[in-house]
């Protein structure tokens, strides 16, 4: 299974949920991994009961829900995970 660090937030996304996928991208292209975005409304954010966004989740934990994590906090939390 790949390793994805998944952004969750609306479409058209808002400041915060572009800055948050921003960072993400970061992250994910520095450990080497996937990212990708998925619409808050989605089949897949109700998954992991998202009720706030920007979200990100990591190998199933919501890491972030409703703010943006900083590049170094969110790599943190990632690098834990793996």
């Amino acid at each position: 299974m790949v390793e994805e660090i998944m952004v969750f937030g609306p479409e058209p996304a808002c400041v915060k949920c572009k800055k948050t996928t921003e960072v993400a991208q970061q992250v994910a292209g520095m450990l080497g991994i996937n990212m990708a975005k998925y619409d808050v409304l989605s089949e897949e954010a109700d998954k992991y009961g998202i009720m706030l966004s920007p979200a990100v989740v990591f190998k199933g934990e919501v890491l972030v829900s409703g703010k943006v994590p900083t590049f170094d906090s969110l790599k943190e939390m990632v690098e834990k995970r793996m």
